[in-house]
Parts: structure tokens; C-alpha cells; sequence
């Protein structure tokens, strides 16, 4: 859900143009107009965040859910056609490979995850063996749009019609709108952040930026940049590859066993995953963080009880307009969460309190 590292340099000058007032450091925007507006819309309105280089993987061949019913975490195999679902793929540690959804297209698939690094598909085609199952790289076919913000469904109404009433949360729909031929379906994040997502052609994009901008009619619509948006998703408690989604950690941790299946046998990882959930053995959970002073530090910054124990480590970190202090997204060893330990971080010589919350942020 935000601007990926490795977008390409034709990409960010065309949006530059577009965008007098926007500013990019190396390949990614840090924000399109200001960001305080662009989080404003985020929580109020319509957020719209563009990605251009997430992994995207074609799949074809009849082979093709079987296969991806027994690597990944979750049960694909009755995946109907134009029907999406999340995914886990993780490593024989039961630590992420990556974090993807899944969508049934009817003649092929796609599996969407997060940074295009060839990672995730190096590791499929390994364990293709002698399937009739044919992978291909397509992530730079299209821009992942992503719309947050409690106007969406009404804007997206405004720009499709009562064709959006139809989504089920499962469901995705082939729509065609003034000529831009796009997929859309819905996510929910177990925090509650629901959002929007259509998956368009690179080729329309610039096009359909401008069809936005002129239909945005009475509603407070703005492109969100990598500034505003990991403010806005740090403050929702949504884990993000590669802060959190990283081979350092598993789903218990991260609180996304709700993309696991249980019941539905073996995949790559299963049984540490079992193991951890049937013995209570998870050794971290994450948790929001909210610090007494300012933090400038490079990230993972390790986390310490007042007895000078590491107990954990901090992720993520922004400036919340919320709660307008510090807040950080990080790993809490379980045993010192119900603890009465007074926890703290090394800055700049200096020791910062941090304080435990739930998540979502709220005041």
C-alpha cells in the first residue's frame, strides 16, 4: 500500500510533472502536495496510494491450485473464478517468504505481494517439480491503486456506479469505466482497516490519474505519498514487508493467523506454525509503541527492560498527527508484555521511554 523502492524512473517523472508541488527522494515519492493533507484524507476522506513494482506473478496451467493449496498457508484449492484470497508463503522456519493475495482471473492467476525482488517467485519455481504449472513476472504490467478513508465506497460509487455494492469482500470485479478496463476488490486488515484495490494496466495509468482528478466532485480525494501513508498505516497497526514481514518473524507474531488455514493439512512451515499454536510457544507479539521524546535512529532499534534485558525491538516509527508524539509499530517478547517492566530505547545517547499499546492507535 505505498510507493515501492524500485519504481521506475519514467514512472516517478511523468508523475512529477503532474504533480508540481510533489517531492521524491531516490525512486520514491515522499509526498504529492503536503502530507498533513494527504493523511487528513487518509482518515477522512479518500487516500489513494499507487504502486507500480509490487510482486505480481502470472500462473497458469491446471496444476496450478493444487499446488499453491500445498505450499502456501491458506486453503486455495476451491478458489472460484474472479475470487481473491490472502495468502501466507513462509519458509521450512515457518518465517515469511512473503505476505500475498491471490486472485482467480478464470484462464490464469496472479499472486500479488509486496516488493518485486524475485524473491517469492525464485521460491515457487524451486518447488515446481513436474506440475503443469507455468510462472511469469508481470509486475511491471501494473500499477496497484489502493484507496483507504471512509469516502471510498462512496467515491468508487461516484466513478463505477452501484456495481460496488457487489463486493463481498471475496469478490472481484472486472469493470470498465470511460474506457479503463480495470480489476477491483476489497481488503480488511484484522485491525479493521479496510480498503480498496484495483489492479490496472501501467499503460492507463496516467490516464486514469487524470480521470480521477476530474471526477473527484465533492469529495476530499488526494494522492498520498510514502510519508503520509506509513503514518496513516503504523497508526492503523498494519505490519508492512520489510519492516515487519521479514524472515526474522512468523504469522503468530505478526497476528496474521487469520491467513492460515488449520484444517486444511500440510504447507511449507506447518509444522513449526502447529507447534507454536498448540503448545503457546510464540515468542513475541507486536504491539504499538509510543515514545516520551523525539527518536532519530536507524530502524530496528532494540527495545530494553529496566533491568538492561533486550526484550524486544522497534520496526516502525513515524511522527502520529494523532497523538502528536513518537509512535512506532515493534515486537514485544510475550513474557515481558504482562510484566510491570518500565521499557526503554538508546537515542542519540540518550534513553527514551516507551510506553505499550494496543492497536489500532486511538487517544
Amino acid at each position: 500500500m505505498f510507493v515501492e523502492n524500485n519504481m521506475s524512473s519514467s514512472m516517478i517523472d511523468q508523475l512529477i510533472q503532474k504533480f508540481a508541488g510533489s517531492t521524491y527522494s531516490g525512486s520514491e515519492i515522499k509526498f504529492f502536495t503536503n502530507v498533513e493533507e494527504e493523511y487528513k484524507s487518509c482518515k477522512h476522506g479518500v487516500g489513494i496510494s499507487l504502486s507500480f513494482n509490487k510482486t505480481i506473478i502470472k500462473l497458469t496451467g491446471k496444476d496450478t491450485l493444487e499446488f499453491l493449496h500445498r505450499v502456501s498457508t491458506n486453503a486455495v484449492k476451491d478458489l472460484n473464478p474472479f475470487y481473491r484470497i490472502p495468502t501466507l508463503f513462509l519458509n521450512e522456519k515457518g518465517r515469511f517468504i512473503d505476505r500475498t493475495t491471490l486472485l482467480n482471473l478464470d484462464n490464469h492467476f496472479l499472486l500479488i505481494g509486496s516488493s518485486n525482488n524475485n524473491r517469492l517467485l525464485n521460491w515457487i519455481n524451486k518447488y515446481i517439480i513436474n506440475e503443469d504449472i507455468q510462472t511469469s513476472d508481470v509486475s511491471g504490467n501494473y500499477a496497484v491503486i489502493d484507496l483507504v478513508g471512509p469516502q471510498s465506497e462512496s467515491f468508487l460509487t461516484l466513478i463505477i456506479g452501484k456495481e460496488i455494492k457487489s463486493l463481498n469482500g471475496n469478490n472481484i470485479l472486472n469493470s470498465n469505466v470511460d474506457g479503463f478496463n480495470f480489476f477491483l476488490f476489497a481488503n480488511q486488515e484484522i485491525n479493521g482497516l479496510k480498503y480498496y484495490r484495483i489492479l490496472l494496466l501501467t499503460e492507463q495509468l496516467n490516464g486514469f490519474i487524470n480521470y480521477i482528478i476530474d471526477n473527484k466532485s465533492v469529495f476530499d480525494v488526494n494522492f498520498v505519498g510514502s510519508d503520509a501513508f506509513e503514518i496513516f498505516r503504523i497508526e492503523s497497526g498494519v505490519p508492512m514487508h520489510p519492516s515487519e514481514i521479514n524472515d526474522h518473524f512468523n504469522p503468530h507474531e505478526n497476528n496474521l493467523l487469520y491467513e492460515v488455514s488449520f484444517t486444511k493439512g500440510c504447507y511449507i512451515g506447518q509444522e513449526v506454525i502447529a507447534r507454536l499454536h498448540t503448545y503457546d510457544k510464540v515468542q513475541f507479539n507486536l504491539v504499538g509503541l509510543v515514545f516520551d521524546e523525539y527518536v532519530n535512529a536507524e530502524l530496528p532499534i532494540p527495545i530494553y527492560s529496566d533491568l538492561n534485558e533486550e526484550i524486544g525491538q522497534v520496526t516502525s516509527i513515524a511522527k502520529s498527527f494523532l497523538l502528536e508524539k513518537n509512535i512506532g509499530l515493534g515486537f514485544i517478547r510475550m513474557k515481558k508484555l504482562s510484566s510491570n517492566n518500565k521499557l526503554f530505547i538508546e537515542c542519540d545517547s540518550r534513553k527514551i521511554v516507551v510506553s505499550v499499546t494496543g492497536l489500532p492507535f486511538s487517544k
